[in-house]
């Protein structure tokens, strides 16, 4: 069975991820309130509590967005390859989601620095949510809680959804890819 680690904010911790993703062992590693900042204080000891990992999945910033961060997301700029560096494992970097207390076309921008910003690291995939959870709620579907930030379990199922969708590409590559190194050592 493979194994997650989670790390961001409430959104990652509120998330019931033994039943979200059963076929998966997630550790989760969300903290209620953090900040981009706060996670990459925490970023080696996470690492270093956590060896091991198929995967690492980041979604965080949706704090910073709400607080007026004006260093968020370039603040990635630096956790990312940093992060590169603790771990050999695939990274996902999730977007953002469209909160509605943030203008539509400003979560777009963010999302489209942090998809440009993930593409710059090896192994780094960029997770879409913005996409199906605005396509859910055009459906007039309820993503979120009344709160407008935090998901509700139709948003936890499209965000699982999603996510298993990508740990499935990436971790079918990386062991594609392993197994290509394995027979070429043994040629």
């Amino acid at each position: 069975m493979k194994r997650i680690l989670m790390l961001g904010d409430s959104l990652v911790e509120r998330g019931n991820w033994a039943a979200l993703l059963p076929d998966l062992l997630v550790r989760n590693r969300g903290i209620s309130g953090e900040t981009l900042s706060g996670l990459s204080c925490r970023l080696d000891s996470e690492l270093e509590a956590s060896p091991g990992f198929d995967a690492v999945v980041l979604q965080s910033g949706t704090n910073d967005v709400w607080n007026g961060d004006p260093v968020f997301p370039t603040s990635y700029s630096t956790l990312l390859p940093r992060l590169r560096l603790l771990t050999a494992a695939p990274l996902v970097l999730c977007s953002l989601s469209p909160i509605g207390l943030v203008p539509r076309e400003r979560i777009g921008q963010l999302n489209a620095e942090l998809r440009q910003m993930a593409g710059q690291v090896a192994d780094c995939a960029f997770l879409d949510l913005e996409r199906p959870l605005a396509a859910a709620l055009a459906r007039k579907e309820r993503v979120f809680l009344a709160d407008g930030v935090h998901f509700s379990d139709k948003g936890y199922a499209i965000w699982a959804a999603e996510l298993c969708g990508c740990l499935r590409r990436i971790l079918d590559g990386s062991m594609q890819q392993h197994e290509k190194q394995e027979q070429r050592k043994r040629s």
